[in-house]
């Protein structure tokens, strides 16, 4: 039976070897000279040409045959992406405990006050049931820095409170308040199962409307972030529901993660204001007609991007 070597060069053709690496032609940018270096012993690879990177197994997966494909998984071992770049050898951040308001009272429970149902009201103008309230452990003040605003409280994977959102549903000119806390957190990872594929969006109220889905508060998604480097760690198939406004920011999330070697699919947002706005029946159904994006066709996109 070959070894990764040998399969390597019948992928990817000849190579030379540089202390610890072997240096191929790269299939990406197809450079003219031998740019990526391949680490057999970590499982990993980086073109210094065109800066893709990832797991070997994701090039034998795209460029090798079916025989290929089969030999490498059964050498193939668990990829330690923490060596894969120094942003992943920096310290964890430690970040201070948050604190749910003082005011805050979740919806869920029994003796609410009359005025809680302005709130419950406002919930289910947006599809968000009793079920949802009870689960997400969705609550609203009354009084305080958060008067009349829905608190969607995030816990990370030991059930602690590491962050919260604060939604006005009386028409505040500022829509959303947040505390004064980090943001580099997975937004309700007590609720993520990691063994399945997961779906970026943009806020908790599109979360809710899609399994297994993690708001990344914002559009954006950086290396450095743990949301990042789990996704990585973990591997996991990545769908991606970004408002369709946030298109250019949607497809460099997806060229990042193309970059390491994971299997990406865009949700199609283009029809409706956001999966916030849909009933969870239809986001399921947008993610069923997902399309999935690899290197390649990423760059038609981005053609497309420029002609707008």
């Amino acid at each position: 039976m070959r070894n990764k070597n040998n399969i390597l060069k019948d992928v990817l053709g000849s190579s030379y070897s540089s202390k610890d690496e072997l240096l191929f032609n790269c299939p990406f940018c197809k450079h003219h000279k031998k740019k990526l270096s391949v680490n057999v012993s970590k499982g990993f690879f980086k073109c210094w040409v065109c800066d893709t990177k990832g797991g070997i197994s994701y090039i034998i997966k795209r460029f090798g045959s079916t025989d290929d494909r089969h030999d490498w998984a059964l050498l193939d071992q668990e990829v330690d992406f923490s060596t894969m770049d120094l942003i992943f050898n920096q310290p964890e951040e430690k970040l201070p405990p948050v604190e749910l308001p003082a005011e805050y009272m979740c919806l869920a429970k029994k003796g609410l006050p009359p005025s809680a149902q302005d709130a419950i009201t406002y919930l289910w103008s947006r599809g968000i049931g009793q079920r949802d309230i009870l689960y997400y452990k969705i609550g609203f003040c009354l009084t305080g820095q958060y008067k009349k605003r829905i608190i969607i409280p995030s816990f990370d994977n030991e059930g602690n409170c590491n962050y919260f959102t604060a939604r006005s549903y009386s028409g505040d000119w500022l829509s959303y308040k947040n505390p004064p806390a980090s943001k580099n957190i997975i937004f309700n990872e007590l609720l993520i199962d990691w063994n399945k594929p997961i779906t970026l969006v943009e806020g908790p109220f599109d979360s809710i409307k899609m399994n297994n889905s993690i708001p990344i508060l914002g559009s954006t998604l950086k290396e450095t972030t743990k949301l990042f480097k789990k996704i990585v760690e973990t591997q996991t198939k990545v769908f991606i529901g970004l408002d369709e406004d946030a298109l250019s920011k949607s497809m460099k999330i997806i060229s990042l993660l193309l970059e390491y070697g994971l299997d990406v699919y865009k949700i199609d947002t283009s029809e409706i204001e956001d999966i916030g706005s849909i009933t969870k029946t239809e986001a399921e159904d947008l993610k069923l007609d997902a399309s999935p994006i690899n290197l390649e066709s990423i760059f038609d996109i981005y053609w497309s991007l420029n002609e707008l």
